[in-house]
């Protein structure tokens, strides 16, 4: 895991490295190395870059990127928001180190230098937007929004430092107008703009550059928020023993479908199978049984007393005793709410004691309600977060972090909210944002898939909040290597669902 800091605790780390004997001018040269690496990196045959500065510490980062860089042999033009006799500290030092090597440094703030840099940002392969970092919390205006301007309307690569210029760190909404970035290094630590969307879109690929700051004042600034990582999902996901059997790998229900909805029953199914379960059984109403055997023949059915095509509030007796062998149950996709269906969920949810992972229907049947059954795992989109916490889609959209807390506090769960950047959030507030996935993904069943892969996950991990984390990065990375051969639309679920051992190929070493 990475903390995800704010702009004040990021501050407040710097100045506990400096404190504890790294000069400023150090984490600077360093920051400045990482940002030369990333040009080098996206463009090994650039031969012209362009920086843009502005007056503060980012500013600084960009000069120092920008000599060295120029002692690498690239021809390299600076250019300043404000008068470089203006810049302060560490910035005036580059500013003085970069013109003592011969590199000539041009102020925007006449109408020359914004003609001049009109006809470098037409002449280059890369520019460095350094004009500002962490501590914007204002919309860009006058120069520095035209500035922006001409940089995106170049289409060129922009490697950001630090932060896109116009977003504010501390946001997962764009303040104004920003710089769209093809690379953005991230100094020390990654901030809410670099993993929320639609914020995290203006910042292109990620790199998170350790500039010297000792990781234990990272980490106790910031314990609330973090971004996973590959590494934390392969500790969890261990190759299989060569004698191991099915009953080793998980017994999961999947409680799910009704009249024209068995393929929600079906997905889930297929999930929790080519994730790795040893055996999946269907509780489903007993009309579905022959569709869903014909559809998914490796997982097992148990028909339940249904009326009108969806199961009926006296099925939960049987399902009740079925479930004590289980070690885990998806409960919810395609059920319907109708009233003895809902009957029913109220009973198995509230009698039950296996790990569950409720989805779809599950929470569609208690929305408005004071009241909530013990949920274990919930797996909502906006839309079904949104009528549990009595409001709508937009606004859980509009605020995913929070809406995802309100929701783990409301219904004391696991809370996966689903989208780009799913969070996952407990109850005490901690929140595990998941980078992998795709928009391909961005289609009916997907998240029938991912239930089926969470109650897979939960009898071999033990813990359901990383099982619900390890599940969500999983399936994104199925979705992201999809999208590779397919594109960014035309997914069916299933194949998602076959994609998933390919993924965990790709992530448990032998």
């Amino acid at each position: 895991m990475i903390p995800i800091l704010t702009a004040a605790k990021m501050r407040a780390a710097d100045a506990a490295a400096i404190r504890k004997g790294t000069p400023s001018l150090e984490l600077m040269e360093r920051a400045a190395g990482a940002i030369a690496a990333a040009v080098q990196d996206e463009a090994p045959e650039c031969r012209r870059v362009v920086v843009v500065c502005g007056p503060g510490n980012n500013g600084g980062d960009g000069l120092a990127a920008a000599r060295l860089l120029s002692g690498a042999g690239i021809s390299v033009r600076i250019f300043t928001l404000t008068e470089p006799e203006t810049l302060r500290g560490d910035g005036a030092t580059n500013h003085e180190r970069a013109r003592k090597v011969g590199l000539t440094v041009t102020p925007l703030s006449s109408a020359r230098g914004q003609r001049e840099l009109a006809a470098e940002l037409a002449g280059s392969n890369v520019v460095i937007d350094a004009l500002f970092g962490t501590g914007l919390t204002r919309p860009l205006t006058g120069l520095a929004a035209r500035v922006v301007k001409a940089i995106n309307g170049a289409g060129r690569l922009v490697v950001s430092a630090d932060v896109p210029s116009g977003l504010s760190s501390d946001s997962a909404a764009p303040i104004g107008p920003a710089i769209r970035a093809r690379r953005t290094v991230a100094l020390a630590a990654p901030k809410l703009c670099h993993v929320l969307y639609p914020a995290r879109e203006l910042c292109g690929a990620i790199t998170v550059a350790d500039i010297g700051i000792p990781a234990e004042e990272i980490w106790k600034r910031e314990h609330a928020l973090c971004l996973l990582q590959e590494e934390d999902v392969i500790r969890q996901l261990r190759p299989r023993r060569a004698d191991s059997n099915k009953g080793d790998h998980g017994r999961i229900a999947i409680v799910a479908g009704s009249r024209g909805k068995a393929g929600a029953a079906i997905l889930a199914a297929r999930g929790a199978l080519r994730a790795g379960a040893g055996l999946v059984t269907v509780l489903c109403p007993e009309s579905l049984q022959d569709a869903i055997v014909a559809a998914l023949p490796e997982a097992m059915t148990l028909g339940l007393p249904e009326r009108e095509g969806a199961i009926a509030a006296e099925a939960a007796r049987p399902a009740l005793a079925f479930l004590k062998g289980m070690d885990a149950a998806v409960v919810g996709p395609g059920l319907g709410t109708s009233k003895g269906t809902t009957a029913f969920l109220e009973r198995l949810l509230g009698e039950s004691r296996v790990s569950r992972v409720c989805d779809a229907d599950a929470l569609n049947a208690f929305a408005g309600r004071r009241r909530l059954p013990v949920f274990g795992t919930i797996t909502p989109h906006p839309g079904e977060a949104g009528r549990l916490l009595g409001t709508s889609s937009r606004s859980v959209q509009a605020d995913r972090l929070g809406s995802a807390r309100r929701l783990a506090r409301r219904t004391h769960a696991t809370v996966v909210l689903k989208g780009a950047a799913t969070l996952v959030a407990d109850a005490d507030g901690s929140v595990t944002v998941n980078p992998t996935g795709s928009p391909l993904m961005a289609t009916g069943g997907a998240g029938d898939v991912l239930s089926g892969v969470i109650a897979a996950l939960i009898p071999v991990i033990g813990h359901e909040p990383v099982a619900a984390y390890c599940a969500a990065y999983l399936h994104g990375l199925a979705g992201e290597r999809l999208a590779r051969r397919l594109g960014d639309a035309g997914l069916l679920a299933h194949e998602l669902a076959d994609e998933i051992p390919h993924a965990r190929r790709e992530l448990v070493r032998p």
